[in-house]
């Protein structure tokens, strides 16, 4: 019964788009190690859409920033890896994260896998999704420090007076033209705060006074 409530509340918010909340986190680590600075590396896309990567990538350095985080930039990381032989995405997510300190002195490295980012018609409605599951880990240690599941959809919407011929072609439209860039930036700015975010970190003005937003 509450999945069902759960499905016909996203319904009703295609429009606006819906994202699907995860739980609180557990912060004890990330309190533990206070990092300072973060290191985004490239993105594990386990989709088939291959512009999911570039285009998400883009989204990610101002909200962590906005955090209070300093942020590597993500385009010098990927160039600086590829130097030392590090392109596949696979494989530097299996990478001791040691590994990562040696090149880049980062108190953490941000892992992100891109689950799902697609576009669905459906006669007369299509809806585009993206998901992401985002791991935060001590680069010295490789202890997590931060995990969390982000999802954003949202849906096209039949206009009042227009026909089913119209509601069909306006779908089919909306699945074939996708921007997905904006449900990225919203997954980003919606993942990283309280309560299941990250805590304010050394270069934000609520840094340490925050624990009550968790």
């Amino acid at each position: 019964m509450r999945s069902s409530v759960i499905a016909a509340v996203c319904i009703f918010g295609l429009l606006s788009g819906c994202a699907v909340q995860s739980a609180k986190p557990d912060l004890a680590a990330i309190h533990t190690y206070k990092p300072r600075s973060i290191l985004v590396v490239p993105v594990l896309n386990d989709t088939t859409e291959i512009s999911a990567s570039p285009v998400f990538i883009s989204t990610i350095t101002r909200p962590l920033a906005e955090r209070g985080y300093y942020v590597f930039p993500v385009y010098l990381t990927e160039l600086v890896l590829r130097d030392f032989g590090l392109v596949e995405a696979g494989h530097i997510h299996q990478l001791d994260t040691r590994r990562l300190y040696e090149l880049f002195g980062a108190d953490a490295a941000l892992f992100v896998t891109i689950k799902d980012w697609s576009s669905k018609y459906i006669v007369i409605a299509s809806t585009v999704t993206v998901e992401m599951d985002y791991v935060l880990k001590d680069t010295r240690t490789g202890t997590t420090l931060w995990q969390a599941t982000e999802e954003v959809s949202q849906g096209s919407g039949a206009a009042a007076g227009v026909g089913l011929i119209g509601m069909a072609v306006a779908a089919a439209m909306n699945a074939m033209v996708t921007d997905y860039q904006p449900l990225a930036r919203q997954a980003n700015n919606q993942v990283f705060l309280p309560p299941k975010g990250l805590p304010a970190g050394p270069y934000h003005e609520e840094y340490g006074r925050d624990q009550d937003k968790f």
